[in-house]
């Protein structure tokens, strides 16, 4: 007798309805009046929830114009009556089961502390052993897979680092994001550093600044900045949030605001970034400074650069400098 494939949403009735998603080898699949909500944008909460678990909340039809995270409907086309039984689960309900909480952990929309917390609560085997399965066998999703990545990076670090290995040799660049953060985690720091710079080769000269940002700058390594001296080509503003966070000296500012355009911008945009208030949630979280800096030369030596520099944006910037002192330099 064929074994009756259930409804993916509410894992109730035989599915009979095949819906693409993004994700060609993975559609919806569906019985009708669950299929007929999906379109309506009209999912019970527990519905989105067995829906999100799978293909992940960035899906078409699931994504946050149409959902809350909780699951709530906020465009449907119809009257969406929840009971009890149709709320989706909360991180209580599912904070003791592993598995679970891993599917808890896929329906958010970002990897929040309170999740990473439940998560460290459990075995880190087991932990990784299920992240692992969820990667290679369970889903075809880049958004599922990325979080399971995310989870190394954030919740298993070393114990995860043979695993991350056979990763940053064979996985696709559609994955450079999240494995550049457990490469970071998970490696030792040349090693991790290693990989990742050589797969920012394949990124376009356009593109690199905000690549290497968001993929180096879980570092925090002064090795990136030896790295970005050979690099930079042009100057952009993602170039100094890198650098602000990869453990800038004053001597090295001075260095680069000698060598002039761009590492020189790069160099002023470093210590802009250092001041508290008005950065990136990132940077604002670390509080960068400008280590092993002698205060006494700081004010000449902008003063200087500005002679020789004297564009609104440098004047701006050295400004802001030299007005948030405390803040920037240690």
């Amino acid at each position: 007798m064929e074994k009756v494939v259930l409804c993916e949403a509410c894992q109730k009735n035989a599915m009979d309805v095949v819906e693409d998603t993004d994700e060609p080898k993975q559609p919806y699949q569906l019985c009708q009046p669950c299929h007929k909500r999906l379109l309506n944008n009209s999912l019970r909460p527990i519905e989105w929830y067995n829906l999100a678990v799978l293909h992940s909340p960035k899906q078409f039809l699931l994504h946050d114009d149409f959902y809350g995270e909780d699951g709530q409907a906020f465009q449907s086309e119809d009257d969406v009556i929840v009971t009890k039984e149709d709320k989706a689960p909360t991180l209580q309900d599912v904070r003791q089961d592993l598995a679970s909480l891993i599917n808890f952990s896929i329906t958010r929309w970002f990897l929040e502390d309170d999740v990473i917390d439940a998560l460290k609560q459990h075995d880190q085997q087991r932990t990784l052993d299920s992240v692992q399965s969820r990667f290679d066998e369970t889903t075809q999703h880049i958004e599922v897979k990325s979080r399971m990545l995310e989870i190394v990076a954030d919740v298993l670090g070393t114990s995860a680092a043979g695993w991350v290995r056979e990763l940053v040799n064979q996985a696709d660049e559609e994955f450079l994001y999240p494995l550049s953060w457990a490469a970071a985690s998970s490696l030792p720091e040349d090693e991790g550093l290693q990989h990742v710079i050589e797969k920012l080769k394949s990124i376009s000269e356009k593109e690199l600044p905000t690549a290497a940002f968001i993929c180096l700058y879980r570092f925090h390594s002064n090795k990136v900045l030896n790295w970005m001296e050979v690099t930079c080509t042009h100057f952009h503003v993602h170039w100094g949030r890198l650098a602000a966070l990869s453990c800038p000296t004053w001597d090295r500012m001075k260095t680069w605001l000698d060598k002039g355009r761009p590492i020189s911008l790069i160099a002023l945009e470093t210590m802009t970034h250092c001041a508290k208030g008005n950065r990136p949630v990132l940077v604002e979280q670390c509080s960068p400074k400008i280590l092993h800096t002698d205060k006494s030369e700081v004010e000449n030596t902008l003063n200087d650069y500005l002679q020789k520099d004297g564009v609104p944006r440098v004047k701006t910037n050295v400004s802001t400098i030299l007005n948030n002192k405390e803040d920037i330099f240690e």
